[in-house]
């Protein structure tokens, strides 16, 4: 994944979190993944996977 590519997903996340007025807790449980793992992607961590993605699309 290019750095420019991984930074648009960075910046997307909370972005859409934020819209949708949800706690990272509640956007983890709506894509069937961890609080630990939503945390991780805002913070720079790690990206979602394919499959994370196109659920958060």
């Amino acid at each position: 994944m290019s750095v420019t590519k991984r930074l648009e997903i960075l910046d997307l996340i909370p972005e859409l979190r934020q819209q949708l007025n949800l706690s990272q807790k509640q956007f983890a449980v709506r894509l069937g993944v961890s609080f630990k793992t939503v945390n991780r992607w805002e913070n720079g961590h790690t990206v979602p996977s394919r499959i994370a993605i196109r659920l958060i699309e």
